[in-house]
């Protein structure tokens, strides 16, 4: 029995990660990277790097330039996997070097690369994850914050002409903690806050999947 194709096109349509360890009021920068894992016979994977810039933990990209939140358009075929990744907050450049940095391996490695748009928006499609991974961990502080990964199917997408929602959970990559000092006697004493534990629960990634 043949299986089910898909041609679909993926768009971010909001991001919503409320612990990220930087506090609930503060605007960060993260990398976001998307995987299709096995989308059809013959293709392993196919990736793609997005800038994330949430406000309070969340980031409309509803209204958003269409080539600035489009990750792929690919076919797809039976079983397949989605596994998404969030960086801790980056500062501007950071996420800069990154983002060219990861241009650049996608260049190296014969991949499509996407038109850029560097800061406040950031995009590279094709590149290697394992080369985006590399250049994010040069960077002190860049280490994941979340991951979530969803199993799905070509046959879990409406015929041509059709769009459906996705959203997948997220979780956290590693153990938060807050670190206060402050001085109580003229002695200095530090306290730690569990903010998250690892892989628990923090926020969501929704998509807007169209069938072309």
């Amino acid at each position: 029995m043949a299986q089910l194709k898909r041609e679909l096109e993926m768009s971010l349509s909001h991001v919503h990660i409320p612990v990220t360890g930087s506090g609930i009021a503060r605007n960060t920068s993260h990398l976001l990277t998307a995987e299709l894992i096995w989308p059809r016979t013959g293709v392993a994977s196919k990736s793609s790097g997005q800038s994330c810039h949430l406000k309070k933990g969340f980031a409309d990209f509803e209204r958003a330039n269409w080539g600035l939140k489009v990750l792929f358009k690919e076919n797809v075929t039976g079983r397949f996997g989605l596994k998404l990744t969030l960086s801790e907050a980056l500062d501007d450049e950071e996420l800069e070097k990154i983002l060219r940095a990861a241009a650049g391996a996608a260049i190296a490695f014969g991949a499509d690369a996407a038109a850029a748009f560097w800061p406040p928006f950031g995009k590279i499609a094709a590149a290697p994850l394992d080369s985006i991974a590399k250049n994010v961990a040069k960077y002190p502080g860049a280490t994941l914050l979340v991951e979530g990964i969803a199993e799905l199917d070509a046959s879990d997408f409406p015929a041509s002409g059709g769009e459906r929602l996705l959203t997948v959970q997220m979780k956290s990559a590693r153990r938060l903690v807050h670190v206060s000092r402050k001085t109580v006697n003229k002695q200095p004493r530090v306290s730690r806050k569990v903010l998250i534990d690892k892989g628990v629960t923090n926020g969501e990634v929704a998509l807007s999947v169209r069938s072309l």
